[in-house]
């Protein structure tokens, strides 16, 4: 059914604001000002967000947040919402319409923002690190980083985009028909890009992890094979495949150097490798196998929006099902289960509902 909006008058003064308020583990449910769109910008009533990777090492304060978080800031980026009310010079959006917004802020105005390629603005603010996030009621964002969501589908999945539509990136810039695909961790990204992968007319596709039931759901979003690291090696399955010279994509969603370690190892002469894992220590792996293999290396990080969003919109009704990746929906009181649960290793996504 299509989105029916109820108009809301005015604007309350006051919002609910998941922060890092300052250094240190943890974060806080706390009371801020809703901010007003100034020109060009839009205000965004949020319906519901997604916890990611980011949100979990903000809360952890491992050295990834602690090199990139800036506080007091108000976290998260993964999200889907109403807009509520415009600025001045705004044309595109419009009260009610349903959207979901870009982490990236991007200048509008490098090189890279001007040639269309916003995902690359060396000057861009993300949301939830150096410019206050979506784990709100309300955030504030350029109308050109609010994107119209399709009303057909759910909001659960919608505030899941922004990784989905990360992932998307990979099945764009690799040929992944007829390929055989290796995933190290089978995380929410993990198992999207199996998902998507397996949609996109992969052979074969292996998932490597050391949590079981995360394996489970790799499996069950078209997993061919899945590696429990505490029980198997990759070796054996790559041989009771027939892959007898190496996977011809690697996919590293885990940020373990380890892992990562163990994907170089298992890719043939002239493969190619997609870096998504956002690494929460220094440690690297070995890099003589890139070199020795002559891989070619792809970090993907953002999304090319109109390309990414719209290829995702339209794979999600032609048959692609990433909905066994949405666990749970609790309501945003519940904030502090949902990271304990999924800090403890639960597979899927936690979506936090701001409307409950």
């Amino acid at each position: 059914m299509p989105h029916i909006y109820v108009h809301r008058n005015t604007v309350p003064k006051t919002m609910r604001a998941l922060a890092k308020v300052d250094p240190g583990p943890g974060v806080k449910l706390i009371e801020a000002l809703v901010p007003t769109p100034g020109p060009g910008e839009v205000l965004i009533r949020v319906k519901k967000t997604a916890l990611s990777a980011a949100a979990l090492h903000t809360d952890r304060w491992d050295t990834w947040a602690q090199r990139n978080i800036r506080p007091p800031v108000i976290i998260g980026h993964e999200f889907v919402g109403l807009v509520a009310s415009i600025g001045p010079g705004v044309t595109d959006l419009h009260p009610g319409e349903l959207v979901v917004g870009e982490p990236c802020v991007a200048c509008g105005h490098c090189r890279h923002c001007l040639g269309g390629h916003r995902h690359l603005c060396p000057d861009a603010h993300n949301l939830g690190q150096d410019r206050d996030g979506a784990f709100a009621d309300y955030v504030c964002l350029p109308q050109g980083a609010a994107w119209h969501a399709d009303p057909r589908l759910p909001t659960d999945l919608l505030a899941c985009f922004a990784p989905l539509g990360q992932v998307v990136r990979i099945a764009r810039r690799f040929d992944l028909l007829g390929a055989h695909v290796l995933i190290a961790g089978a995380g929410a990204l993990g198992c999207m890009a199996t998902a998507i992968a397996r949609h996109a007319g992969a052979r074969s596709v292996v998932v490597v992890d050391n949590q079981s039931a995360r394996l489970e759901m790799a499996k069950t979003l078209g997993a061919t094979r899945v590696v429990d690291t505490r029980e198997a090696t990759l070796d054996s399955v790559q041989r009771e495949l027939g892959i007898l010279d190496g996977f011809d994509l690697g996919i590293e969603t885990s940020g373990c150097a380890p892992a990562l370690g163990d994907v170089l190892a298992h890719l043939h002469l002239g493969a190619q490798l997609a870096l998504l894992g956002l690494p929460g220590e220094e440690a690297l792996p070995n890099w003589g196998p890139i070199i020795s293999k002559q891989l070619t290396v792809h970090g993907i990080n953002g999304r090319d929006n109109l390309i990414d969003w719209e290829r995702l919109t339209l794979a999600l009704h032609s048959g692609l099902d990433v909905t066994p990746i949405i666990t749970h929906c609790l309501p945003v009181g519940e904030f502090r289960e949902a990271f304990e649960r999924t800090a403890a290793g639960e597979p899927g996504k936690m979506i936090l509902d701001w409307e409950s």
